[in-house]
């Protein structure tokens, strides 16, 4: 039987089925367990029910990504636990997956993201289009406020930025997902679409620096 963990906190197993090591963590706090003792050997978590858990695979919030709430027997299928973070239940991740369609050079372009609740993403271009992670830039609260995040893009070889600017995501309580609104501070080289309630392809369709 899975254990019922505390309101606000998410408790970690070293073993699948609530087995092994008790690890407890609370609502706000950011967990990269790279290099340490304990990366990739979370198991399964009980999450309690004011709370949720946002889950990567790799230690710059990235490869395999998952939400977790309520009881999680196994974790296997993250393919080894390394960063995540416990946050309210109402908090929705917002991620990114960056694309060049100005025929640049392999990783010649990057779009720096700077988050105040994430920190610094970079995040490259992949050769193949079909290609590319999923990238956490920011959280918002479905009852909280509207989240401001600055990005830059950046041509690596020659170090010119090529835009700096600013994204504006809000929650649209209607249709249940994050909006972008495009204000007088959105990159005009940058093009979004939406893949979900709460991830946007970002593609960069102009290499030619802001005025």
């Amino acid at each position: 039987m899975a254990p019922t963990a505390a309101s606000t906190e998410a408790w970690f197993y070293t073993q699948e089925n609530y087995g092994g090591s008790k690890n407890s963590y609370k609502i706000g706090e950011d967990i990269n367990l790279y290099p340490g003792s304990l990366n990739d050997k979370f198991n399964s978590v009980a999450v309690g029910s004011e709370a949720k858990v946002l889950a990567w695979q790799h230690d710059n919030a990235s490869g395999n990504y998952a939400e977790l709430t309520g009881d999680t027997a196994s974790l296997k299928f993250i393919g080894g636990l390394t960063r995540f973070k416990v946050v309210e239940d109402d908090t929705r991740a917002i991620a990114f997956r960056f694309r060049d369609a100005t025929g640049g050079g392999q990783r010649q372009y990057s779009l720096k993201i700077d988050a105040a609740d994430v920190g610094a993403i970079t995040l490259y271009a992949p050769d193949d289009a079909d290609d590319g992670e999923w990238n956490l830039v920011g959280t918002i609260r479905e009852e909280g406020p509207p989240v401001t995040t600055a990005v830059y893009i950046r041509d690596e070889r020659s170090g010119v930025y090529v835009a700096v600017g600013s994204v504006f995501f809000q929650w649209n309580s209607g249709a249940k997902q994050v909006d972008i609104v495009e204000n007088d501070n959105f990159p005009k080289q940058l093009s979004i679409e939406r893949a979900d309630a709460s991830k946007f392809v970002v593609t960069l369709t102009s290499n030619e620096p802001s005025a």
